[in-house]
């Protein structure tokens, strides 16, 4: 009983170290730059069942070099570190919440606005770091741009932030969605995230 107890405490401590001030002290400079952006969708206004992802979905690079300036794949550290979403004005104004026609204050941004880092080579075969909203739906007709921060999951500061270019929310009845790139194809078959891709696309 006692021998358990101490490996789960000692096991506890080195996942604290691994996710607290170690990486603090690495000297590291992180990235993360809109590679593929979103040009416009449809407001789904109440209805969930049948929203329409933001096309094309968004991806992020994400880069890290190390102390010496070196270009790396920070694999230890990848558990820890989380992307996270939200919506803004094209002027950089918050626009995550708003009051419904029913009074209610409702969510602007809706879908998983919250993801990890994927492992996936880039056209040129290269492996890289790649967080993908493949997800990602508006509830009202605007013109928006999106906010991303690369978190700890630990707490602090974001390592680093960036925006994306604004792009339209359209009714159904004047929305025509935009063609699939050859981006959303390339990663979409290496299997790693689904994009949601009609089956002739695969």
């Amino acid at each position: 009983m006692h021998q358990q107890s101490d490996a789960n405490v000692q096991e506890g401590e080195d996942e604290m170290n691994l996710s607290g001030m170690k990486f603090d002290e690495l000297g590291r400079t992180y990235r993360i730059t809109p590679i593929q952006q979103p040009q416009r969708s449809a407001a789904f206004q109440g209805l969930y069942l049948s929203r329409l992802p933001l096309s094309p979905p968004l991806i992020l690079q994400f880069d890290c070099w190390n102390a010496e300036g070196e270009l790396i794949l920070p694999y230890e550290e990848l558990p820890f570190l989380v992307c996270h979403l939200s919506l803004q004005t094209p002027d950089g104004d918050d626009a995550a919440m708003i009051v419904s026609p029913e009074g209610e204050r409702v969510s602007m941004l809706y879908g998983s606005l919250v993801t990890t880092a994927a492992e996936m080579n880039d056209q040129t075969g290269a492996p890289g770091l790649y967080f993908v909203f493949p997800d990602v739906s508006v509830r009202y007709v605007g013109r928006f741009r999106l906010h991303a921060s690369i978190l700890r999951i630990t707490g602090g500061p974001p390592l680093d932030t960036c925006v994306t270019e604004p792009f339209e929310i359209l009714s159904d009845a004047d929305y025509v969605a935009p063609p699939i790139t050859d981006l959303t194809r390339h990663f979409d078959s290496q299997g790693v995230v689904r994009f949601g891709l009609p089956r002739s696309e695969w």
